[in-house]
């Protein structure tokens, strides 16, 4: 081999390296660039287990230990408040190996409070519409645009004679 072929394999070479440093590099710097985003649409008048709704946009289901289960709500309330920060116990976020699902227990309310408190609401621990306001504000799922949402146009085309 010449040697200028050499020192074209050899620069190809620490190009590539170079530019697989730099991915490396940025995939550490920061993660959460390549993760999908969290988002969910909390809505009002949701019942989490933690108080009483008069007409409820959803509806559990008992469990053992006469536990009411709220799914999708309450895994995605505690996934929301893990995002910013605060502690959820990993046997009230799976459910551990006795209740059926996750559930609004104690360290679910102290990190509701704890959000409430961050955000300036009165710190009652329950997830009431100011709450579920700021929540939705943080958390709320992009909606479809037109230029996004695929059309299909009807052309018509002359009949053959």
């Amino acid at each position: 081999m010449e040697p200028s072929q050499n020192r074209s394999i050899r620069n190809i070479v620490v190009v590539a390296l170079v530019v697989i440093a730099a991915g490396v590099v940025v995939w550490r710097v920061s993660p959460h660039a390549f993760a999908p985003a969290f988002c969910y649409d909390f809505v009002h008048d949701t019942q989490f287990g933690d108080r009483k709704v008069s007409n409820p946009v959803n509806s559990g289901f008992g469990g053992p230990g006469g536990i009411f289960y709220f799914v999708p709500q309450v895994p995605m309330l505690q996934k929301a408040l893990q995002k910013q920060g605060f502690y959820i116990d990993p046997y009230e976020s799976t459910g551990g190996k006795v209740y059926a699902a996750p559930f609004f227990g104690p360290s679910t309310r102290s990190a509701v409070m704890s959000f409430q408190k961050k955000y300036g609401l009165p710190e009652t621990g329950e997830v009431n519409n100011s709450t579920i306001d700021k929540l939705a504000s943080l958390y709320a799922c992009p909606k479809p645009t037109a230029s996004s949402t695929p059309s299909i146009s009807a052309t018509s085309s002359p009949k053959a004679k």
